[in-house]
């Protein structure tokens, strides 16, 4: 079924106009290909209730699926408000399964998939559905109530919507609810549990406010074609109706399950070569990265190492910047919800991003194709950092002083400190380095850095402490200028007061100036600035980084003996 396209599903519902195509309707020929068509489709239909139409699948181990059987299924007589219920008698009581009132015996041992449910003790009372916890639980699904379905992670961190709910709608009016399943998910639980999908149907067709029912005479037309089974009674002038059902083996092999749970799939995996520093070989050139052509330490062989280093434009990164949902950047790592990760990444000295070729050969085949398209050789060694951490096995000497800051802040959150709280506990992990010659990026991570350090003073704590100083603060003061009168009151220079709060002015007055307004002339003059007196955008940066490191902590000595 195409959920973006549900013409096929309500050519089964809509009733024609004239007599002709009525009686063309009625004799229902259209049914089965429908039918048969839904289930070659990524998504198959598990209940469907609109005029005319009445679908309803449940899961039925393979026992009960045979040929032999089919006589028993076709008594078949239930829908989705059928649940879990208790059934007492005079001299027991039991636990009743939502099955066992659905005209045979063999049914009971399938598993209802959607359940129906409403609750009268709410305003509306409007019918509500659950899918089987069983099989929410092992599938990993979630009910997600803006996307009206049941969703897991896909292996790229996107959202897949496993089984949803479709309201359809006729001039703002509801006419009906289908709810359908990614056939492939579903397939899994049932080829885990060995079943097959048991879809009841019944299409009852008629002419809207001329139905005095069906009389006497009817020839029921057996329904045999595809694993549908049923019967169809068309009555002249009347209508018709048909009703049975169709089984679906949508079950995926166990072996295959098994291979895709342990990553060792029958379906090869692709990988990209690059561009790569080849320490062993002593040679830059193009190695695939994949671990059937690298080798380890450990054994004697002319194949590449694992850890051979492979160079990128910083541009690489930006990538995941920009969801922040889906992504986590760390300073050395990055993660994608749910589906993947690179261990490790660094920058060195000409600001190239590198990583190793094993770790590139973890990523899906899509993810390494995006960092393929920034791959080039070599300007410059791996950093010193990744040469002492991820070479020599050695704790890293070099001093990085966003990592420093976001300690340091960290100390403050964790001990509560009164004149400075976290925001936002996500605010840390969105504050980079930019590692591009981008403005926007650059402007962006200034925004960033002033939201997590500035926005972060407790401008009450400072007011308060202020008049508890006896220093009579200006009403007009903000949290920067408090701060510095404070200093000045505990001991420090007026010179040396200003000193120290000067960074946190930079970064503020930088955000007004890039993120404040339209860019003019005042933004044009800080770019400049930026890169003739630094270099680059990371290199201000990073001193910006370093001078509000240095402050913070002589604000929180400072600071320890009045708070």
């Amino acid at each position: 079924m195409n959920i973006y396209d549900l013409s096929s599903l309500k050519l089964l519902s809509d009733e024609p106009d004239s007599d002709d195509d009525l009686h063309l309707w009625y004799q229902q020929k259209e049914v089965c290909d429908f039918l048969s068509s839904d289930e070659s489709d990524e998504y198959v239909l598990l209940y469907a209730s609109l005029p005319h139409v009445f679908l309803h699948a449940i899961l039925l181990p393979d026992a009960h699926t045979q040929k032999d059987n089919f006589e028993n299924l076709i008594r078949w007589s239930g829908n989705p408000f059928s649940s879990w219920g208790v059934s007492c008698s005079s001299e027991d009581v039991t636990i009743e399964n939502p099955l066992s009132s659905f005209g045979d015996k063999s049914l009971t041992y399938g598993e209802q998939i959607i359940f129906a449910r409403s609750f009268e003790g709410v305003n509306g009372s409007e019918t509500y559905y659950e899918i089987n916890q069983k099989i929410a639980h092992s599938l990993n699904l979630h009910y997600v109530a803006e996307r009206k379905s049941w969703c897991k992670l896909d292996s790229h961190g996107e959202i897949d919507e496993v089984i949803k709910i479709v309201h359809i709608f006729e001039e703002k009016k509801e006419v009906g609810t289908v709810i359908c399943a990614k056939k492939n998910v579903l397939g899994e639980y049932a080829g885990i549990e060995s079943h097959k999908l048991f879809r009841m149907f019944d299409f009852t067709r008629y002419k809207t406010g001329d139905f005095n029912g069906w009389g006497s005479g009817r020839d029921p037309i057996e329904i045999n074609s595809n694993n549908i089974f049923g019967s169809l009674n068309i009555v002249k002038g009347v209508g018709s109706y048909s009703r049975g059902f169709q089984l679906s083996d949508i079950a995926i092999p166990k072996g295959k399950i098994i291979s895709n749970i342990w990553g060792n799939s029958e379906e090869e995996k692709d990988y990209c070569s690059y561009i790569a520093q080849d320490w062993k070989n002593k040679e830059i050139k193009e190695v695939s990265c994949n671990p059937s052509c690298l080798a380890n330490y450990f054994t004697e062989s002319d194949l590449p190492f694992e850890i051979t280093p492979v160079f990128f434009k910083p541009e690489v990164l930006l990538k995941y910047k920009t969801d922040r949902d889906k992504y986590t950047l760390n300073s050395r790592s990055i993660y994608c919800r749910g589906a993947w990760e690179l261990k490790t990444f660094d920058v060195n000295s000409a600001g190239q991003v590198h990583t190793y070729l094993i770790y590139l050969s973890h990523l899906p085949y899509e993810e390494q194709l995006h960092w393929k398209q920034y791959n080039e050789t070599p300007k410059a060694p791996i950093s010193d950092r990744a040469m002492e951490n991820d070479i020599k096995g050695e704790w890293s000497s070099d001093y990085d002083a966003l990592l420093s800051l976001k300690d340091k802040l960290a100390k403050l959150d964790s001990q509560s400190a009164p004149w400075w709280k976290l925001r936002d506990k996500n605010a840390p992990d969105k504050v980079h380095y930019p590692y591009t010659s981008s403005r926007d990026e650059w402007a962006e991570e200034i925004l960033n850095l002033d939201q997590l350090i500035v926005e972060g003073l407790e401008e009450k704590w400072l007011r308060k402490k202020a008049k508890a100083l006896n220093l009579n603060p200006d009403a007009r003061l903000r949290a920067l200028k408090l701060t510095e009168v404070i200093l000045v009151s505990v001991g420090f220079e007026v010179d040396h007061a200003r000193e120290i709060m000067s960074p946190f002015h930079v970064v503020h007055n930088a955000r007004s100036i890039l993120k404040g307004h339209t860019l003019g002339k005042e933004a044009e003059e800080l770019r400049k600035s930026a890169i003739s007196d630094y270099g680059s955008y990371k290199n201000h940066y990073e001193k910006i980084c370093t001078d509000c490191d240095e402050s913070i902590e002589i604000i929180t000595n400072a600071f320890s003996d009045i708070s």
